[in-house]
């Protein structure tokens, strides 16, 4: 009974050992197919926009937008309107007054936050994107003339992600300085 019971573990420990090998060379020759080829400065700049769903981010920023410009203007109505009652009416009218100013900065304040994050973020893609340029810039590149086009047109392609980003960069600080603006008035 014994030596059945050590013949049969040794049974399934072989087949197991086979059924492992197996699976990890298939494993192996599927992940060296699919696995990212090394990194060149070709792919810099490229894809970077993954991290976060850009839709939800100007969604969100669209909202606290819409809500801050409608509260500045309730703000305005309040300040110039004449309100009449009793000390408690005043008291109340100027507490809520107050509590929509303080939440008006609030908005205003992760608006400008928002704001800065994605500028930073453009900022290191732009950083990465002008090394890569740069690099290239002075390259010399040997080969078929199929391949001297191919590097010139990425070369070229980064350059306008460049310029592309820039403009974004600088669309956010005209936002952000319409924002401290208009919070000022």
């Amino acid at each position: 009974m014994k030596i059945v019971k050590k013949t049969w573990i040794s049974i399934l420990a072989l087949a197991t050992a086979i059924v492992a090998a197996c699976t990890a060379t298939k494993r192996t020759s599927e992940s060296a197919e699919t696995a990212p080829q090394p990194a060149d400065n070709d792919n810099l700049g490229e894809n970077d926009e993954m991290y976060v769903p850009k839709d939800s981010i100007n969604a969100r920023r669209a909202e606290l937008q819409a809500r801050l410009e409608s509260l500045r203007a309730t703000i305005k109505d309040r300040e110039t309107s004449c309100v009449y009652g009793s000390p408690e009416v005043m008291r109340e009218y100027s507490a809520r007054t107050r509590a929509m100013r303080h939440e008006a900065d609030s908005l205003q304040n992760e608006l400008l936050k928002m704001l800065e994050s994605e500028k930073s973020s453009l900022k290191e893609r732009l950083d990465a994107i002008d090394e890569t340029v740069n690099a290239r810039s002075g390259a010399k590149v040997y080969g078929p003339p199929e391949m001297i086009n191919k590097y010139n047109n990425r070369t070229k392609n980064l350059r306008e992600s460049r310029d592309s980003l820039q403009n974004e960069i600088d669309k956010i600080d005209r936002e952000i300085y319409n924002i401290n603006n208009s919070s000022k008035q």
